[in-house]
């Protein structure tokens, strides 16, 4: 068995609860540990009152549940914008984000490396400046906090895939960035999600389970697309993998189909606690 607990990320439910009642419902279906979007109106941290950010913490420490990691959209947020003052409100968006993981005991924060124009990129090198230079900032504030940043492997990112998040990642030199990869991600971007399981392997914190197809994009549950769980599975018994799982699962019926994904990863290796 693959010693990986599973984590649920709570985007289905983005639109129905606030961060504190999700946490509570899921945690009544059985999960402990979560990875929480960072969306409004279902957590938003510059208009989160100290009232709630209490009782979120009253709430893990109550119950026994571990918030693993949050996880801001990346649909408005870009750490690579032309504009600087874009770049200014994500960096200052993900500083947010960052204390309140330090405040609930979160170790880490995945972070988007940003989007190029389609049709015509800012030049590499600008680009690459711009990200290091937004991580100079959000490293300096997150070490002390115990907060470390993870870089996702997004499709429509300027790093899609796990080798250019690596040679990032190696060429950055940090302890406090690390790497999370999204298994749906990377077949979507025709990346076999065990290689690059294997790629990433000095740096992987996290692991994203969903499944796609080929054609849309997709976070679906497991069985609804072409996701390779069983060689995931052996790539992260290779590599001894044993930190959180994260069940990344967008439904419009996620108390069905997440923990039915959850028995199909249970089958496959996943210890799943």
């Amino acid at each position: 068995m693959l010693p990986s607990p599973f984590a649920v990320n709570t985007y289905s439910y983005v639109w129905r609860y606030t961060a504190r009642e999700c946490l509570e419902h899921l945690a009544d279906l059985g999960f402990t540990r979560f990875e929480i979007l960072v969306n409004p109106p279902h957590l938003w941290p510059s208009t989160l009152e100290r009232a709630e950010r209490d009782a979120v913490a009253r709430l893990l420490a109550a119950r026994g549940l571990r918030i693993t990691s949050l996880n801001p959209p990346s649909l408005d947020l870009n750490l690579v914008a032309p504009a600087a003052e874009m770049r200014r409100y994500t960096i200052d968006h993900y500083r947010d984000v960052i204390r309140l993981a330090g405040e609930w005991g979160a170790p880490w924060v995945i972070v988007m490396p940003g989007k190029t124009h389609p049709l015509l990129p800012a030049p590499r090198e600008r680009v690459l400046d711009w990200c290091r230079s937004a991580l100079d900032e959000l490293l300096a504030l997150a070490e002390p906090l115990g907060v470390t940043l993870l870089l996702e492997n997004i499709p429509a990112a300027f790093l899609p895939r796990a080798p250019d998040l690596v040679g990032f990642v190696d060429d950055y030199g940090h302890p406090g960035l690390g790497i999370v990869y999204d298994v749906a991600n990377g077949v979507f971007v025709g990346e076999a999600p065990d290689e690059g399981i294997l790629a990433c392997r000095p740096h992987l914190r996290l692991v994203h389970l969903s499944d796609t197809g080929t054609e849309r994009w997709a976070h679906g549950p497991v069985g609804s697309g072409v996701v390779p769980f069983a060689a995931a599975a052996a790539a992260l018994a290779e590599i001894g993998y044993a930190n959180p799982s994260v069940l990344e699962i967008i439904s419009l019926e996620p108390e069905r189909d997440i923990p039915e994904s959850a028995g199909k990863l249970r089958a496959l290796g996943w210890s799943g606690t």
